[in-house]
């Protein structure tokens, strides 16, 4: 395993994890902390499947590209998953952050990125497809 791939790996697992405590936060509280209240619970539930959905993104992303022969594939691969890690940060962040009156302006953003994050996989896997013996 690269040591990129480890560091990514381990981003991804720690995502996940604020994912889950999120959520958790969200079923367990938030609605009596937050100025938000019940749409508080709406944007923090929002904002953890969003962030988690992206850190599987990441986690799978990586894996693919750990296994791709093909250094220009391998390296549009790592993008993505680089491009899932800074969109969900910053689109959940925004969620999350809006939760709590704070400022959200960084939401599309975060939607950008993953969008870009998916066409790069998309078009990792396709380089690699096309690089691997028949």
């Amino acid at each position: 395993m690269s040591r990129f791939a480890m560091i990514l790996y381990v981003f991804g697992a720690v995502m996940a994890l604020m994912s889950v405590c999120a959520d958790a936060f969200a079923a367990h509280g938030l609605v009596t902390m937050a100025p938000a209240m019940e749409q508080a619970v709406v944007w923090f539930k929002e904002g953890a499947n969003f962030q988690m959905n992206h850190a599987l993104g990441l986690l799978i992303a990586t894996a693919v590209a750990e296994r791709v022969a093909d250094l220009r594939a391998q390296s549009i691969l790592r993008l993505a998953a680089i491009a899932f890690g800074v969109g969900a940060v910053l689109f959940s962040g925004a969620l999350y952050s809006i939760s709590f009156a704070g400022p959200g302006f960084f939401a599309p953003w975060g939607g950008f990125a993953v969008m870009i994050g998916w066409l790069l996989f998309a078009v990792g896997a396709v380089m690699a497809a096309a690089h691997t013996p028949k």
